[in-house]
């Protein structure tokens, strides 16, 4: 009876670390994502930067001078809030990881409590049927020896 209450708990505990395993899944999605759109971003600036740089050394308007400050300024803002996002997602990542973690061990632990559970088991049985085949054996051989 005991082996059949745990074997409910740990097909709960496996749905529980599968749906662990696919929130780590889709915050992994996410923060790669953000991290890529980061990336991009910074590339971006890098290749605008080469661009107008080479541009400004044969000399530009001053309100192209203030164009350009003004985007890189924006672009900035833009690259330190996409890092501020995959901050917050690497958090939320190592978060859903600890979670995954910790319902996989749990899925684990009952699995071998379950698996030693099932052993004594099986070993009790055989230890019963061993007996009563000794025990058969013992009537058998005094039934033949009495006359």
């Amino acid at each position: 009876m005991e082996t059949e209450a745990i074997s409910k708990v740990a097909i709960v505990a496996k749905s529980a670390e599968q749906k662990s395993a696919q929130a780590l899944k889709l915050a992994q999605q996410s923060h790669e994502k953000n991290c890529n759109q980061l990336d991009q971003l910074k590339s971006y600036k890098n290749e605008y930067e080469a661009t107008y740089g080479a541009v400004g050394n044969r000399g530009v308007a001053a309100r192209q001078l203030q164009d350009y400050r003004t985007f890189l300024s924006k672009l900035d803002q833009a690259i330190m809030l996409q890092a501020g996002t995959v901050q917050s997602s690497k958090e939320s990542l190592d978060a859903v990881r600890d979670e995954w973690l910790s319902s996989s061990r749990h899925r684990s632990s009952l699995d071998k409590l379950l698996d030693k559970r099932r052993t004594e088991t099986q070993k009790a049985q055989e230890k019963a049927e061993q007996k009563e085949s000794d025990e058969r054996s013992l009537v058998s051989r005094h039934d033949v020896s009495e006359p």
